[in-house]
């Protein structure tokens, strides 16, 4: 039996998979992105600081880690930083992680309220997660207003949220002064309370043990039909409530045995330089299913071989590979999503990458707080829907100490240059790369002149829905899909479910192709493929 979900996300992006059923299991799977998106296409011969104000339209969630992204690769192409953008002004360093970890502590919520809540609400499923009903249920409503702060917060650093502009080439354009300081110390306390139910000072994971006792007394007083739902008590926390319950939940549905990738291979790029060292606070590293390696950039390639673009476009590493011309109709072929490959490997990106980078490089607490995946998916490196899961969740109480830890740095860095002179006609290459909450980003440029010369940017979504490559591997979606089970062929909430766990954001602006021929521009409200 074959069957086709399209769309499988609710917000961003209209991605789509295609998958063959047997016996009740998932036996192939191909990852469908049918739209063409171009960017780089645009940027050739414009001026190369129009970049980053251009790539961060690339998408209206993620708008700033393509634009950081960019600004990194531009000032790498002009000699001012390395390719994580060590080497400018530690206050713009500061500043620029500041805006970053407000953008993660945003973002991982969107997820569970808006994203893949719903795959767990009371609504549909009759779990008791009332608060994660779509649109009515009383945490979404609570974490609308959480997100509305958090803009805030981003928009007295970036001017205006979404695509702020004052990250530029060459550092910041505001300096920092006690008065944003206190703006920002203010906003952070009050969603952090709401958040994990304690202040500034204590940490953010404080309440949890107390709310995961709470959550499985509530489920099994649920299951004995002693109440009908969730509910978090006064201070513990609301979001953390939310967040434990659902992966308490999905525990509970079995989602530590679907989406395994059991061959998996994770990737890492490493972000959040420390202002002074330059130290990675998130380390890089290529995870190759027994071992942590060190992450050279210079072996990431592209494979075309199923996807719609000339096969000539396959040369070898990225930073220098012809630009890929669209082959639309190409025999084999079924999307636009090409394979990116670390050393000729398909690789995972995303949150449980970056924890399990930091779990074998640097530190087991911080790589698995609270031994969460260890305990309920066997293994703090298993690949599975429910181990991407609780990443993610542990990702946000790391984010929101990282946050407060920056605010408090702050001050050391008021009144402090925040911006050095970025020159006139550069000619070079340079990277960008750091960790956009979906996943391992970079972009590429090559300039002359001044001018782009070429451009590439290969997103984290685009790692994980990659297609099959030239010697037959699937990507990282694909692989984990195979074997997942369908209980409902009418309703294959697993596979849903397992999509959803890698947090998919698909394209902007596309051109539509008919089979006619005919082209339509459409804008669309979404990332990237």
């Amino acid at each position: 039996m074959e069957i086709t979900i399209d769309p499988v996300t609710r917000l961003e992006g209209h991605h789509g998979v295609k998958i063959n059923v047997e016996d009740g299991v998932v036996t192939d799977a191909k990852a469908l992105a049918l739209m063409f998106r171009g960017f780089e296409r645009i940027l050739v011969g414009r001026d190369i600081r129009d970049a980053p104000i251009i790539t961060q339209r690339i998408c209206g969630v993620c708008h700033n880690d393509h634009r950081l992204a960019s600004l990194f690769a531009i000032e790498n192409a002009a000699g001012m930083a390395d390719e994580w953008n060590v080497g400018m002004p530690p206050a713009a360093t500061a500043f620029r992680n500041l805006v970053t970890t407000l953008q993660y502590v945003y973002d991982h919520p969107v997820w569970v309220y808006v994203l893949v809540g719903p795959d767990f609400s009371d609504s549909p499923h009759k779990t008791g997660l009332t608060r994660l009903n779509p649109i009515v249920g009383k945490g979404v409503k609570e974490a609308v207003w959480a997100q509305k702060e958090l803009h805030k917060a981003m928009a007295i650093i970036g001017g205006k949220v979404p695509h702020m502009m004052t990250p530029a080439p060459g550092g910041m354009t505001l300096e920092i002064d006690e008065k944003i300081i206190t703006q920002l110390v203010g906003i952070v306390a009050d969603v952090k309370k709401w958040a994990v139910g304690v202040g500034i000072g204590q940490p953010a994971a404080t309440n949890a043990e107390y709310v995961l006792d709470e959550v499985l007394k509530q489920m099994e007083e649920i299951k004995a039909g002693k109440r009908d739902a969730f509910e978090p008590k006064e201070g513990m926390g609301n979001a953390l409530f939310d967040m434990v319950a659902m992966i308490a939940v999905a525990h509970d549905m079995g989602l530590n045995e679907q989406g395994v990738w059991e061959d998996s291979k994770m990737l890492a790029y490493g972000f959040l330089p420390d202002p002074e060292s330059g130290e990675l606070y998130f380390p890089s590293g290529f995870f190759n299913g027994s071992e942590l390696e060190n992450m050279d950039y210079r072996k990431i390639s592209e494979d075309v071989t199923y996807s719609w673009y000339k096969d000539e476009t396959q040369t070898g590493y990225v930073g220098t590979d012809l630009p890929p011309e669209p082959y639309y109709g190409k025999s084999g072929a079924y999307t636009w999503g090409k394979a990116p490959r670390y050393n000729g490997l398909p690789a995972e990106v995303g949150p449980l990458p970056r924890l399990v980078a930091m779990y074998l490089k640097k530190s087991k607490e911080l790589g698995d707080p609270l031994g969460l995946r260890k305990t309920f998916c066997g293994s703090a490196t298993a690949s599975t829907a429910l181990s991407r899961m609780i990443a993610r969740i542990q990702e946000e109480l790391i984010m929101i100490d990282y946050l407060e830890s920056l605010l408090l740095q702050l001050k050391d860095y008021a009144g402090k240059k925040t911006a050095i002179e970025y020159p006139e006609n550069i000619s070079g290459e340079g990277v960008g790369l750091r960790e956009a909450p979906r996943g391992a980003l970079g972009h590429w440029v090559v300039a002359e002149n001044g001018k782009i010369k070429r451009y590439q940017a290969v997103v984290p979504t685009t790692w994980n829905v990659s297609p099959k490559d030239s010697k037959g591997q699937h990507g990282p979606l694909e692989s984990a899909l195979i074997g997942t089970p369908v209980s409902d062929p009418a309703n294959p909430w697993e596979v849903v479910r397992t999509i959803h766990s890698f947090d998919l954001c698909l394209a902007c602006t596309v051109h539509i192709f008919t089979k006619e021929g005919r082209k339509y521009n459409l804008t669309l409200d979404a990332c990237s493929i």
